[in-house]
């Protein structure tokens, strides 16, 4: 269990960088792209691209999903020569599902421009980002599937240097919003030459049930995907369709902003999958499945609570870091969404754990369900609110999926939730909230809230002492923190000596 345990922090280490690559290069390519583009063409940008994830993520058709889950497996009964078969059967399988598909989208292209109020060519560059996102995506699903998160990272952070700088240089000499397209493009491009030479084509293959991986694996991911996408980035386009791009350039800043709470749970359930998977095929199963996933669940939450206080609290500021002030009304959205990435968070870990514990058909029926849930108050909601309306839905949504995960998940693992731990954190970031409202009254910058955040944050770990939080697994954590660690190894060692007194 110490090994798992060990594996589970290491992947959490190189996910969370490729997370804060990621993520800081992505703000800075939509703080480019908001500083220098209106919202309407800021609009055009965002439904472009969430369309051709749309897209491209459908036109894997689970296979991506199916190959993250078996390689563990395989790897867990050295069968090699099963991983070799399912990367070559599953590279061709999206090719050509991806060629298919750009033909379709290209000879529509004159139909689909004006229902999208888009230009033609915008609509031949959303088929070029499809594919290449598509190929990329199964790259991942490789690499990801044999727990080389080191090389995700850093062929990320190759990628999106090349986002941010195509991006940039295009707008410059004049390509609107075309330039952020193109860089997009271009950064999907060059992470899949970066993987190839990871993806194990060469070597031995063994026979696979084919059928058996595509019915009971990719199809029912594939099926789960297209509501999830459907839900999840549909929603721009959704939101484009019924009122209009300047609104959706608006309802986007509010989402890409408070989506770094929600990205915080979903680093350590990243983490965690591959594990989960794995441990399918091992002893004692269930009993490490589920203490694991409970201490991510703990985890989720000890960060998201105070995280999403500092966002709707600071909200105004961090609007006019990313954007211009014409989007200053999406501070409305914060305190929904801000919530609703919570509860997303927090179901979205016990989701896809119901996927890596080989469930595929359950999780597909959550999503489906919470789905239609979703379309059905958001067509009317938007018609009635505008962006308030979808955040409103999306956070009833997330609600039920959460609820619908948890529940399913606990049925089949037997979890025993650590009430009390919940309990705590939820007093400490009472305490937490109540410091930082009393700040505001002194300070409006953004630079000073956050210092002073930070001194609010340490209080909230403090406060944490006295009421008997932390536990065993913490110290164990910070240790094996510092094993890993290149830089920090000394002060993690301190912490965890000093922790090891209060547990």
């Amino acid at each position: 269990m110490e090994h798992v345990g060990k594996k589970l922090v290491s992947n959490t280490i190189y996910l969370f960088l490729d997370w804060f690559v990621l993520t800081s290069t992505g703000f800075v390519y939509w703080i480019i792209a908001g500083k220098t583009l209106l919202p309407e063409e800021y609009g055009i940008v965002s439904t472009s691209i969430n369309l051709a994830i749309v897209l491209g993520s459908l036109a894997l058709l689970g296979i991506d999903a199916a190959t993250w889950k078996l390689i563990p497996e395989y790897l867990e009964k050295k069968e090699k020569k099963k991983i070799v078969a399912l990367t070559r059967f599953s590279f061709k399988f999206v090719v050509i599902t991806n060629v298919l598909l750009a033909i379709i989208l290209t000879a529509i292209s004159f139909n689909i421009a004006p229902f999208l109020k888009v230009t033609v060519p915008v609509i031949w560059m959303i088929a070029l980002v499809t594919v290449i996102y598509s190929i990329s995506n199964q790259t991942w699903s490789v690499v990801y599937g044999f727990q080389n998160m080191k090389k995700l990272f850093t062929t990320d952070i190759y990628s999106q240097i090349t986002r941010v700088t195509v991006s940039a240089i295009l707008i410059f000499i004049g390509f609107s919003y075309f330039g952020p397209i193109i860089g997009v493009f271009l950064s999907f491009l060059l992470v899949v030459i970066l993987r190839l030479p990871s993806v194990h084509f060469k070597g031995q293959a063994e026979e696979i049930n084919r059928r058996h991986i595509l019915f009971e694996y990719a199809f029912p991911a594939f099926i789960a995907g297209l509501a999830w996408i459907l839900f999840i980035n549909g929603q721009y386009v959704l939101l484009t369709i019924l009122k209009n791009p300047e609104v959706t350039g608006i309802f986007t800043i509010a989402m890409i902003i408070t989506s770094v709470i929600a990205a915080v749970p979903a680093v350590m359930t990243n983490a965690l999958l591959p594990i989960t998977s794995q441990l399918s095929v091992g002893k004692n199963a269930k009993k490490k499945q589920s203490h694991l996933l409970n201490l991510v669940f703990r985890y989720s939450l000890f960060v998201t609570l105070p995280l999403a206080i500092f966002f709707v609290i600071f909200s105004r500021q961090l609007i006019l870091l990313f954007s211009r002030s014409e989007y200053l009304e999406s501070t409305q959205l914060f305190p929904i969404l801000a919530l609703a990435a919570i509860i997303y968070g927090s179901g979205n870990i016990f989701l896809n754990n119901l996927y890596a514990l080989g469930k595929p058909k359950l999780k597909r029926n959550i999503v489906i369900t919470t789905t239609v849930i979703f379309l059905l108050m958001a067509i009317p909601l938007i018609s009635m609110f505008s962006a308030l309306g979808l955040s409103i839905a999306y956070l009833l949504s997330v609600s039920i999926l959460t609820t619908l995960s948890i529940f399913f998940t606990h049925k089949h693992l037997k979890i025993n939730f650590q009430w009390s731990s919940f309990g705590k954190i939820f007093v400490a970031s009472l305490i937490f909230i109540s410091i930082l409202y009393f700040i505001t009254s002194f300070v409006s910058g953004l630079l000073y809230g956050v210092i002073l955040t930070l001194i609010a944050g340490l209080i909230y770990l403090f406060i944490l002492i006295p009421m008997k939080f932390y536990i065993r697994e913490d110290v164990r954590i910070l240790e094996t923190l510092g094993e890993q660690s290149p830089i920090f190894k000394k002060q993690f060692g301190q912490l965890s000596k000093l922790l090891s007194k209060f547990v």
